[in-house]
């Protein structure tokens, strides 16, 4: 089921921004098995809910600048 693993990834990736261990883009991209440019639209996803994501270059991860929250609920 496409759906149910495209939600899994968006749910990892909203964990692992949150603890901030992303690594590169590069890495971030890969550990996902996709490309960066599909990475940044899928940032880009959570920029229109209202993350703002940003990147540290010497920490290599991203992060939230706010308290952004993402919940998906299934009934």
């Amino acid at each position: 089921m496409q759906l149910f693993e495209t939600i899994n990834r968006i749910q990892c990736m909203h964990k692992m921004i949150l603890k901030e261990m992303t690594g590169t883009p590069q890495e971030f991209a890969e550990h996902f098995q996709i490309s960066r440019r599909q990475l940044y639209n899928i940032l880009d996803e959570f920029k229109n809910l209202g993350a703002q994501i940003h990147y540290n270059r010497t920490r290599e991860t991203f992060y939230y600048a706010n308290n952004f929250e993402f919940e998906l609920k299934i009934k």
